[in-house]
């Protein structure tokens, strides 16, 4: 989905990260809410000292891209290998999203509360 000036500005729920020359771009939170799994991405990358910017995406970036991730609280990162009819670098999940979500996994593991835990204590589950 592009915002008012023709950027991309995320899919339908999910925020958009590319990947070009080991280096990430995602879109800036203008035309859509701020998500947490996308802030956990950015707290990752800032602690793997991975470079990450905040920029407007047009679809020729997305397009040229070398690889392409959503991230959302269902799907947590989710390789994208095609857009718009157009393989995304060499149409296979690429190892910056691999390892971004290893590290996601390995940080929410740590991190993370099960939801199921708190659903049971609110209604007095077993």
């Amino acid at each position: 989905m592009l915002d008012m000036h023709g950027f991309v500005a995320e899919t339908n729920a999910t925020h958009v990260f590319i990947v070009c020359n080991n280096e990430l771009a995602t879109s800036r939170v203008v035309a859509c809410p701020e998500g947490i799994t996308r802030a956990t991405v950015l707290e990752i990358c800032a602690a793997e000292k991975i470079p990450c910017v905040e920029t407007d995406l047009s679809l020729i970036d997305v397009y040229g891209a070398d690889e392409m991730f959503c991230t959302g609280t269902m799907g947590e990162l989710a390789g994208v290998i095609k857009v718009d009819d157009r393989i995304i670098g060499d149409g296979r999940v690429g190892l910056m999203t691999k390892r971004l979500s290893v590290l996601y996994a390995q940080r929410t593991d740590l991190e993370g509360v099960e939801v199921v835990e708190q659903l049971r204590s609110r209604v007095g589950g077993p």
